[in-house]
């Protein structure tokens, strides 16, 4: 089966909406896992939330879901960020905020993990965002695979060789792993492109795709939302 692995939507619809065309073509048995984020900086947290839990039950607690919950992280959010969390507090209902405080930090089955941050101590909501941050969790990790985002940075790193050039893979069951699957809505490493990860869980291969989409209808909605406009610029810059 293929298992579409997406994380840090960030209540863009618009990216989210061309993942599934995508993944509506795909031939044969498929499901979806969500690592958290869904909601956050962008102008359609609701939608997209509400979209999510139409493909599936799995999905993880995100920092910014969990910022939603807890306005006890507001000293530690940046400045744009924050002003976009309290945005997203006044527009989403109380179901979707309930719903919320239901979701795990992590999902396991059988020898594989799917986190938000770190499989290790995911609630200090570390990042992996390249090789030296990789290699501390995969010493710590107990899984032969594990499927990150918060980064918003692509990649695949295994222990046994460490960074992997290529967008495809594939993984071995008696290596350790890590995926990172980047942002759907957000994407951090230079390019616009959106971000996602399709796996195979019989043959272990895994691949990271990489899509064009109308970002810049997307930052007009940031604009009409009086968000910050940063947040919409950073879409077509890919930061």
């Amino acid at each position: 089966m293929k298992v579409i692995v997406i994380s840090d939507i960030h209540g863009n619809l618009e990216a989210l909406n061309k993942v599934l065309e995508y993944t509506g073509k795909l031939e044969g048995d498929k499901r979806f896992v969500c690592l958290g984020d869904t909601v956050g900086y962008g102008p359609n947290p609701a939608e997209c939330f509400k979209i999510v839990e139409s493909l599936t039950d799995q999905i993880c607690l995100g920092n910014h879901e969990d910022s939603v919950l807890n306005t006890n992280y507001d000293y530690q959010i940046t400045e744009y960020a924050l002003e976009a969390i309290r945005w997203t507090r006044g527009v989403l209902d109380k179901e979707i905020k309930k719903a919320t405080t239901k979701l795990p930090f992590q999902i396991e089955e059988n020898d594989i993990l799917y986190s938000h941050a770190t499989p290790d101590q995911p609630m200090l909501w570390r990042y992996i965002s390249n090789a030296r941050k990789a290699y501390s969790s995969l010493i710590e990790m107990n899984h032969a695979l594990c499927f990150v985002g918060h980064s918003h940075r692509p990649g695949i790193y295994s222990y046994r060789q460490l960074q992997r050039n290529s967008k495809k893979a594939t993984l071995s069951k008696d290596d350790k792993t890590i995926v990172n699957v980047g942002s759907v809505g957000q994407p951090r490493d230079g390019s616009p492109l959106l971000s996602f990860a399709i796996f195979d869980d019989k043959d272990w291969n895994i691949e990271i795709i990489r899509l064009e989409y109308d970002y810049q209808k997307t930052m007009e909605k940031i604009k009409k939302a009086n968000l910050p406009l940063f947040l919409a610029e950073r879409l077509a810059r890919g930061v």
